[in-house]
C-alpha cells in the first residue's frame, strides 16, 4: 500500500525507512508475525470469535456477490412483467449505422421522454425569515 508522503513539522515517534536497515525492518517484521501466530495460543476465546466473525461476514460477502451476479445476468423478465413491442424509426443506416425509437414509440413503451435538463429542478434560494411580532 502507498504511504502518505513524508511531512518534516509533523513527528510521529516511529522510525524513519531511511534510518532503518534492512536487517533490522526484517527481524521486526518477524517479531511480529511470531506475536500475531501466538495469540491464538494465548487468547483462545478471541481467536473463536474473530473466526465465527470472519466466516459470518464472508458467507455475507458470498451471499451478497451471488445476488449482485444473478441480477446482472438474469435475462428473464420478471413474471407479470408485459413487454411491449416498440416500432423503430429507422434512419438512414448508410449515413449513421444505427436505428434509433421515435419519441412516439418510447412513449407508447412507457419510456420517459423527457430530457435531463427537464428532470433538474430550478434554483430556490434560502427561505426568508418570519417576522414574528
Amino acid at each position: 500500500m502507498p504511504s502518505p508522503p513524508a511531512d518534516p513539522m509533523q513527528g510521529t515517534g516511529v522510525a524513519d525507512a531511511t534510518t532503518m536497515s534492512a536487517m533490522e525492518m526484517l527481524s521486526s517484521a518477524t517479531s511480529a508475525f511470531g506475536d500475531v501466530a501466538g495469540f491464538c495460543g494465548r487468547q483462545p476465546g478471541a481467536c473463536e470469535t474473530a473466526a465465527y466473525v470472519a466466516a459470518h461476514l464472508e458467507a455475507k460477502a458470498k451471499y451478497s456477490a451471488k445476488l449482485v451476479y444473478e441480477w446482472a445476468t438474469d435475462t428473464q423478465e420478471p413474471a407479470g412483467h408485459v413487454v411491449v413491442p416498440v416500432e423503430v424509426e429507422q434512419t438512414d443506416s448508410v449515413q449513421t449505422g444505427s436505428l434509433a425509437p421515435s419519441n412516439q414509440a418510447r412513449a407508447a413503451a412507457g419510456q420517459s421522454t423527457l430530457r435531463l435538463d427537464d428532470l433538474i429542478p430550478a434554483w430556490r434560494g434560502p427561505a426568508l425569515p418570519r417576522n414574528e411580532g
